[in-house]
């Protein structure tokens, strides 16, 4: 029998591995929320392009999500919560269940196939990259970058890395999502880390930019594509 678990539908697409803050605002969800925490504190994270749906239509069955579990949970005053959740296991949309001020569904289960091909030399030059596009990023908004400790740790496991990294680019959340359905390993993380690099390389045009322009335009190179 499939598990039946709450549903959040939203404007963003949640990750195994990756952390998301939300804040809980509207009275469905909070019930929701007091609902998951007297249980296992987990429910589901969808993601929802309301460019393309009504407010009343439902996701099509088929759909792929994610679970998380909510680590850390502050309640205010209002009612209103500022909430911590880890991503944890990706699912397809089986069935609606009815009954709830909130959506539930049945759901399945899916995880990457298996595979033996060796993706360290992958996982390590993400990592790098990954390193880089921060790195310039920082830059970009005028931080300091001369403090490599400050950089984060990725885990070793490179379905994780390739997890955690898409959470964090910042593309569009169909190109996302195309990510998350993925269930090969390493066709997500080089797909991940062609993003990064080409990110990567728009930011460093951007740095150059904005450093020939601090000089009026004088001295100085254009990167190399």
């Amino acid at each position: 029998m499939n598990p039946i678990i709450p549903l959040f539908p939203l404007n963003l697409v949640q990750f195994p591995s990756a952390i998301t803050p939300l804040h809980i605002f509207e009275s469905r969800y909070r019930q929701m929320l007091k609902d998951v925490m007297a249980a296992d504190k987990i429910f589901g994270i969808i993601f929802r392009n309301d460019e393309l749906l009504l407010d009343s239509e439902e996701l099509p069955l088929g759909s792929a999500g994610c679970t998380v579990e909510v680590a850390v949970s502050q309640e205010m005053a209002d009612g209103r919560s500022n909430i911590l959740c880890v991503g944890l296991r990706r699912f397809h949309l089986v069935g609606y269940v009815e009954g709830q001020p909130y959506q539930q569904a049945e759901v399945e289960f899916f995880e990457d196939d298996l595979s033996l091909e060796d993706l360290s030399h992958e996982a390590q030059r993400t990592r790098n990259v990954f390193h880089r596009l921060l790195s310039v990023s920082r830059r970009l908004k005028g931080d300091r970058d001369d403090d490599p400790d400050s950089l984060p740790e990725l885990p070793d496991d490179p379905q994780a890395i390739s997890f955690i990294v898409s959470a964090y680019l910042d593309i569009d959340n169909s190109e996302k999502q195309e990510l998350l359905e993925l269930t090969d390993t390493g066709e997500r993380l080089r797909e991940v880390c062609h993003i990064i690099s080409r990110l990567a390389e728009e930011y460093e045009r951007q740095v150059f930019i904005n450093h020939v322009a601090k000089k009026n335009g004088h001295g100085g190179k254009a990167p190399m594509e």
